[in-house]
């Protein structure tokens, strides 16, 4: 793999994001977490997945916005429909999965560990967002019910309608985060945490994961929400945003 590296520690099965600075998301960077996911739930001998990140200061910046922005819509609804499938997978393992936020999750990164069990944050100065509604975008449902899920009505429409950034600590309180500590200890922290999940007996804890998703109205797919998700994508008052935000950054 040339973006994510795979590693396995007592059963547990790390899954390292390293792409570029800020582990940007793009097709190729999607297959291979969607690899790791497969490959979790396939073998055997893997108890746990953790997806963690190889970048200081950040776990994932989201879609890479200089190659992502620029696709056009049947590009575009491929790419998304894939980023779909990577968060529906992970959400629907039926072995524990763990993030490792050992920095800045924004937009896309956020969500893939908004589908993990459990999010251990490291403490500082990093964020954690969903700041598509200042882009013109709504996300679709599915997203939506894993924010409120994580994190609690109230936290998740400030996260989803106001696009606030919510700090470690303010994680911490509304739930999104299961522990802080500090960087250097967040991949321990997240191993530790999934082999307690792990230590749990497998088939109930698969049973009650996938009873908590169900209950929680998170049945189907996304994939049905796609085009109206890309009509939106494509408006001229998000497309202007989005260009403007290529434009900063490339700056």
């Amino acid at each position: 793999m040339e973006h994510v590296t795979l590693e396995s520690r007592d059963g547990v099965l790390i899954a390292s994001m390293g792409r570029g600075k800020a582990n940007a998301m793009n097709p190729a960077m999607l297959a291979e977490l969607r690899a790791a996911v497969r490959q979790a739930e396939e073998d055997a001998s893997v108890r746990a997945l953790v997806f963690a990140s190889s970048r200081p200061r950040f776990f994932s910046s989201g879609f890479d916005v200089l190659e992502v922005f620029l696709y056009d819509r049947p590009r575009m609804h491929e790419f998304f429909g894939s980023f779909l499938e990577l968060c529906e997978a992970a959400a629907r393992l039926p072995k524990p999965a763990v993030a490792a936020v050992s920095g800045h999750a924004f937009a896309g990164g956020a969500v893939l560990a908004l589908a993990c069990d459990a999010r251990i944050f490291a403490g500082g100065p990093f964020g954690f967002a969903l700041n598509e509604v200042n882009l013109g975008i709504m996300l679709p449902p599915g997203v939506m019910r894993m924010a409120i899920a994580a994190a609690g009505h109230e936290a998740a429409r400030r996260l989803l309608l106001e696009g606030q950034t919510f700090s470690p600590e303010q994680s911490l309180a509304c739930g999104l985060a299961s522990a802080v500590v500090d960087p250097e200890q967040a991949l321990d922290k997240s191993l530790e945490h999934a082999r307690m999940l792990a230590a749990k007996p497998a088939g109930a804890y698969a049973l009650v994961k996938s009873s908590l998703l169900r209950f929680a109205g998170h049945q189907g797919t996304d994939r049905e929400h796609l085009p109206a998700f890309l009509d939106q994508w494509f408006r001229e008052e998000c497309r202007a945003a989005r260009m403007a935000l290529a434009d900063s950054l490339k700056k």
